[in-house]
């Protein structure tokens, strides 16, 4: 499985976004839950207050039926029919109160006036009023009166009760004065003063049957904005009579808890962030900032830049780890010089060629007897210096010797720079470092026609062949290390990236270099030599007072390519280009974007590209 790497300011962004989320859910749903809480409470509130209306509202009802029966308790006529058990006269008595009014008629709605004796049987009942109910007290009332002491004979009592005919109030005072000779019960509608709850409360009140139907209602319909609270009225037995639904606007209640929840939020993400940063600080001061400054330096002398070292100002542990880091990066880079200077003790030029005849590894003697800079050696092979097929060499004697001997004292026919030829006393060593083949040879010094093999050439090769040999398995294990000592780390490469081999990165190359060339003379109107020249990347060549680019050239064709082509030249080159020609949107521009990412991909390993190559005359 790959995990990608990421970057500081990656997981940085990822910590605060998921910060974010995490208030954002927490608020949402804390402010559900206080919402829902908060119209519980609101509903509990609202529900006691109601409750408390409706209190109110039976109290008024019951002072009304009180003086209601205490002013007719006081009549004389109804007290002389009473004792008399004349029924008939009380209900004329108790039917004109209906008749002419009474004092308070529009506060309460009456519907029946009866008179009972002493033991609480009925003497006579208006005829006004409601019909159809019970000719008796109602079990409530009776069994009050019935059940206290004779010292509370005197005191009137109230119920709310169940008729034939719905919930019934009653108020039953004394007839008759200090000496009663009965009880008159006064029958009220309790609905008629059920609409005052609305009033007390300042609320829209409906007020519904328990069989469901809608008995009265004031104020306005109900609305997302109104919160329904409900109480049920009950009689003095417990019954259900009534439920009462008013309607609590909870438009404020709303807009409080919104801003409620704003200012949660806020100080939540205020306070989070605040401790968020403090600690981000302090993990990035002593851990983020000292691993990557550790991270760049370790890339830059993996880079080959040798002379850097690991700095490390956080924790402990880093200091510890940078510290093991230098030690041994400086062990190895010691031994690395220590290698190239024993390459360099005299005169003798040493080079260094792999399998595929390029040069991987040249001293400071080879760059004068040959007469190139150490970039232009850079980008010769085996063929560029020498006559003589050193490879033919080594198999004739290999086909005719014994097979014995690895080294083979000869003279070469080299090449200089300036075009001439000369002969060199030589030993050609055919190496064979883990797995790798190449050729190390050592070149002494220029004779004439006559063969002076020099003894001193050979022992001198075989003193540094132990130490070549070594700079080579240091190159094949730690090639970073070597990238500035010639190009000997290219010696072990087969690819740029594992499982892609040579042969497609070389014509790779070749594409990127004929785009990035196409590119340069249609957008910039220039040659190759003024590339070459401005780019300061290839080598330009004098041959015969005229200016060349032969290196450059060999990049163009895929017969001439280099085996190893040197991929970090490629990738400046195409740069080179697309940052001369701007932001320029052409074909020729597109072409060198597309293949130079097509190249990275190569280097990267992220994709194998198989394409059939072009011929020469498509180069």
């Amino acid at each position: 499985m790959r995990i990608e790497s990421l970057s500081t300011r990656s997981v940085t962004i990822a910590i605060f976004v998921m910060l974010a989320v995490v208030a954002i859910l927490l608020s949402t749903l804390a402010g559900f839950y206080f919402r829902q809480s908060a119209l519980d409470a609101q509903m509990n509130s609202l529900s006691r207050v109601l409750e408390v209306a409706t209190q109110e509202m039976l109290k008024k009802v019951r002072h009304h039926s009180f003086d209601l029966g205490m002013k007719l308790s006081q009549s004389k006529k109804l007290v002389q029919a009473a004792k008399k058990s004349n029924t008939s006269g009380v209900s004329n008595l108790l039917d004109d109160t209906f008749i002419n009014g009474f004092v308070g008629f529009s506060d309460i709605n009456l519907v029946k006036l009866r008179v009972f004796d002493l033991d609480l049987n009925l003497i006579g009942e208006s005829n006004e009023g409601i019909k159809g109910i019970d000719q008796q007290l109602s079990a409530v009332l009776h069994d009050t009166i019935s059940n206290r002491d004779k010292s509370l004979r005197l005191r009137a009592v109230d119920a709310m009760w169940f008729s034939a005919k719905g919930p019934l109030f009653s108020a039953v005072v004394p007839l008759g004065g200090l000496r009663p000779v009965g009880y008159l019960e006064v029958i009220v509608d309790p609905v008629f003063n059920l609409p005052e709850i609305a009033k007390i409360t300042q609320t829209p009140v409906s007020i519904y049957s328990m069989a469901g139907e809608q008995v009265n209602a004031t104020g306005q319909a109900q609305t997302d904005e109104h919160l329904p609270v409900e109480y049920v009225l009950q009689t003095s037995t417990g019954e259900p009579a009534f439920r009462i639904v008013g309607l609590e606007n909870v438009e404020r209640l709303n807009t409080e808890m919104k801003q409620t929840q704003v200012v949660t939020i806020s100080g939540f993400l205020l306070l989070a962030l605040s401790t968020l940063l403090f600690a981000l600080w302090l993990f990035n001061r002593f851990m983020l900032s000292p691993l990557s400054m550790m991270a760049t330096n370790m890339r830059q002398m993996a880079q080959g830049k040798l002379d850097y070292a690991v700095e490390s100002k956080g924790l402990s542990e880093f200091n510890s780890l940078a510290g093991t880091f230098n030690t041994m990066a400086e062990q190895v880079r010691m031994r690395a010089y220590d290698l190239e200077r024993l390459l360099d003790l005299d005169d003798s030029a040493i080079v260094c060629f792999d399998g595929d005849k390029e040069m991987v590894f040249f001293n400071k003697a080879a760059t004068a007897l040959f007469g190139y800079s150490n970039d232009e050696l850079n980008d010769l092979d085996l063929n560029d210096l020498f006559v003589d097929d050193v490879p033919g060499r080594i198999i004739a004697e290999a086909s005719t010797g014994d097979g014995g001997e690895s080294k083979l004292p000869t003279v070469l026919v080299c090449k200089h720079k300036d075009g001439r030829e000369f002969k060199c006393d030589s030993v050609i060593n055919s190496l064979d470092v883990m797995g790798q083949k190449g050729y190390a040879i050592a070149l002494n010094s220029i004779i004439g026609d006559e063969h002076l093999l020099s003894s001193q050439n050979e022992q001198r090769l075989e003193a540094v062949e132990q130490s070549l040999e070594s700079l080579l398995d240091l190159a094949r294990t730690n090639p970073s290390l070597t990238q500035g000592i010639g190009n000997i780390s290219s010696f072990f490469k087969t690819g740029a990236a594992s499982g892609v081999d040579k042969a497609t990165i070389r014509e790779q190359a070749v594409t990127v270099m004929n785009a990035a060339l196409a590119c340069w003379e249609r957008e910039r109107g220039k040659s190759k030599l003024d590339l070459a020249e401005q780019s300061k990347i290839w080598p330009v060549y004098i041959d015969k007072s005229t200016p060349t680019t032969r290196t450059l050239d060999k990049y163009l064709s895929l017969d001439n390519c280099p085996k190893n082509p040197r991929s970090q030249r490629v990738l400046d080159t195409a740069e080179f280009v697309l940052r001369e020609v701007g932001r320029k949107d052409s074909a020729a521009c597109d072409k060198l974007r597309e293949e130079l990412d097509a190249y990275r991909e190569l280097l990267s390993g992220v994709k194998k590209i198989r394409r059939v190559a072009q011929d020469n005359s498509s180069c």
